[in-house]
């Protein structure tokens, strides 16, 4: 796939829109359970991408100044004049600074896979502090920098959620002659930790419920966007890249599912929609988190046992997998968000979600997914599109029926 080259000029004073767009980072989401991997990044760069096509904002990373030492930090400022800074829980060493230095001059926009340029792998749930650490500091400066390059148009929050550092931001646009809000939104942890998600997609808690209520995002037909990902069921089954649409018929918004697939056929880009997928499960997450744990301690009591250093080598280096991966599965969300949201933050009846996922040979092959620039390029393109599609093809009317007929937000009114 090569991504179009359509531009245009939409940004307006803000306003309640027609249509939403949502894209955020889990800075350090890299992995799950059940062997899936991903760039989590996929979504806002989606966003900024189409964000920087309509209004020419420049994201060019200008500097990187680190903090060396235990108290470490790193500071990322733009071309546009966005700075941010954030922390590495177990502090910044001069070697980590001098790598730090390997995405002066990229754009502020494939964050997960600048902080991977850098430091090579990524890995989540404290494993790799400085990777996450650098992550959060270009996806906060990049939002930043939305603000300073329009400061009457964007509106930018906080997550407001208890041991985050995560930005967001907001505005309104005109296209394809319809009122849309986009939002570009940074979930990250203080210390580089990763991930705690709680307000992704376009759950609407803690700092977001403002700007959600204001751009109209709470019950508005939105598209949403996930990241690079290598997972079942459909990375064993395709041979290219493929964005793989989903929303449950009954829980999410099946119409906007059929925008994106229209624009892919339009794009030419390959695309699958499966309908089964997504679907709300009440105790999904207090399960499988009831199951992890239990993995804990059965590794817990095997290391107790272990006589050799040999064993306890195995099973500390098990005990690190698990942590850096699979925990991944429970630690992003809070069992009574996704009992609602489902695992990628989705108010029931509003939204599509689509990620762009990779065929499981390309994985063993490069070990991680990793999104380009081009991969971001196509995102925007989907979206763009799928705009066009709502608007001139009649969708529209339709999209706000089912989201009449399937919406729940139970926290509308708690804000």
């Amino acid at each position: 796939m090569q991504p179009s080259a359509k531009r245009s000029n939409g940004i307006q004073m803000p306003t309640k829109a027609r249509l939403g767009i949502v894209g955020h980072a889990g800075c350090g989401h890299a992995n799950s359970h059940l062997g899936f991997i991903q760039d989590d990044s996929g979504g806002l760069a989606a966003v900024l991408t189409l964000w920087q096509r309509l209004t020419g904002v420049d994201l060019t990373i200008t500097s990187v100044r680190a903090e060396v030492g235990m108290e470490g930090s790193f500071t990322v400022e733009t071309a546009s004049g966005g700075v941010a800074t954030a922390t590495a829980r177990r502090g910044v060493t001069p070697y980590e600074a001098r790598l730090a230095q390997a995405v002066v001059g990229e754009q502020a926009i494939c964050t997960q896979a600048l902080a991977v340029r850098a430091f090579g792998r990524i890995l989540g749930q404290g494993a790799m502090e400085a990777p996450v650490a650098l992550q959060t500091a270009i996806a906060n400066a990049a939002i930043r920098s939305l603000k300073a390059a329009n400061p009457d148009e964007v509106e930018i929050f906080d997550e407001g959620v208890e041991g985050n550092c995560g930005l967001g931001a907001c505005a309104s646009f005109r296209i394809h002659g319809l009122d849309v809000s986009m939002m570009a939104l940074v979930n990250a942890t203080v210390g580089g930790l990763g991930p705690n998600e709680d307000v992704e997609g376009n759950v609407d808690l803690y700092g977001k419920t403002g700007a959600m209520a204001r751009f109209g995002l709470r019950d508005v037909p939105t598209f949403l966007i996930e990241g690079k990902v290598c997972a079942g069921p459909i990375s064993p089954i395709i041979d290219v890249p493929t964005f793989l649409i989903r929303a449950y018929p009954t829980d999410d918004n099946p119409v906007v599912a059929e925008a994106y697939m229209r624009a892919a056929k339009r794009l030419g880009y390959p695309a699958v929609y499966r309908e089964e997928l997504l679907q709300r499960n009440p105790d999904a997450m207090r399960r499988l988190t009831e199951t992890m744990g239990e993995k804990l301690v059965a590794l817990g009591e095997e290391l107790k046992a272990a006589r050799t250093s040999a064993e306890k080598v195995r099973i500390a280096a098990e005990v690190h997998r698990f942590a850096s991966e699979d925990l991944g599965g429970i630690t992003f969300m809070s069992d009574d968000i996704h009992r609602v949201m489902g695992g990628v933050g989705q108010i029931p009846g509003t939204t599509a979600c689509m990620s762009l996922f990779i065929p499981k040979a390309e994985q063993l092959r490069t070990v991680l997914p990793v999104l380009s620039t081009a991969d971001a390029g196509c995102f925007a393109d989907m979206l763009y599109e799928a705009v066009d599609v709502m608007a001139g093809e009649g969708l529209l009317p339709k999209a706000e029926e089912v989201l009449r007929q399937n919406y729940r937000n139970p926290w509308a009114a708690e804000d």
